[in-house]
């Protein structure tokens, strides 16, 4: 649930425009048709505030997709080492954000590649519960998001894996969950709103990788974009993985509005 007294203000953020909260009553509307196009941390904050009336009426949480690319589009390098792409003024937007949403999710490649703390450090607010795609259990056990004392992180795995590496990693300090499978093997995304729910979950980041962020478009799983753009040329992974995306997963964007943080360049946008 939202924290009343988290901070999730942009006072370190100098965005170019602020919006006005939805006052249609209907909830879903004000959610994914907002009256202006104007996409901001106030904006999003007023969408999440709205997000447990919109689990109930759209059985799932409001998602939200955030990630940093370069201007050529690739978010890893080539032999997926880690890579700093957000500066400064983005990445701490980033970390607002994370204090907005209930929840923050990553796939095992995300875990194996930049061992990531997934926690709110440049800026206030409460640190959202993390969560961890990883079919196989491959999450190592000295990992930082296994070794967190705040909050026991969730390892969503499939079925038929070893009762010893799920005692292994609970004992580490995670709570493991199941959950079916999809296609190729894949945490069935669809299933899992319904865990998340059922746990209380009313809104999630989701930061990546490329795997997970193209499994929620193809499911057509997300409500807000916050894309950061950076000036650098990698020649990397692209943020669309090799699958690509079905015909009916395609997506159109708009209620677009853009952002200069620093020298990086942040888009909002809404699927429409």
């Amino acid at each position: 649930m939202i924290d009343e007294n988290m901070t999730c203000d942009k006072k370190d953020i100098d965005a170019t425009k602020t919006a006005s909260p939805p006052s249609d009553n209907n909830t879903i509307r004000s959610l994914l048709t907002p009256p202006e196009p104007i996409q901001s941390l106030e904006y999003l904050k007023e969408q999440i505030s709205q997000a447990a009336d919109f689990r109930m009426q759209r059985k799932r949480p409001f998602i939200v997709i955030s990630y940093a690319q370069s201007v050529d589009g690739s978010i890893a390098a080539r032999n997926r080492a880690p890579i700093l792409l957000s500066g400064q003024e983005s990445m701490r937007l980033t970390h607002h954000i994370r204090a907005c949403c209930d929840s923050i999710l990553v796939g095992i490649g995300t875990v194996l590649a930049d061992n990531p703390r997934l926690t709110v450090r440049l800026g206030a607010g409460k640190n959202p519960q993390p969560i961890i795609l990883d079919t196989r259990l491959r999450t190592p056990i000295d990992s930082k998001l296994v070794k967190r004392s705040d909050l026991s992180s969730w390892i969503v795995n499939g079925k038929g894996n070893s009762q010893e590496k799920i005692d292994a990693l609970q004992n580490a300090g995670a709570t493991v969950l199941s959950c079916a499978t999809a296609a190729r093997g894949k945490i069935d995304l669809n299933t899992l709103m319904g865990l998340l729910i059922d746990k209380g979950i009313n809104s999630i980041m989701v930061e990546g990788g490329a795997e997970v962020i193209t499994s929620f478009v193809n499911e057509q799983l997300v409500d807000q974009f916050v894309i950061t753009i950076s000036p650098k040329l990698i020649g990397g992974l692209p943020v669309i993985d090799k699958r690509g995306l079905g015909v009916s997963s395609f997506l159109r964007l708009g209620n677009v509005e853009y952002q200069h943080l620093g020298d990086d360049l942040v888009m909002w946008a809404r699927p429409i």
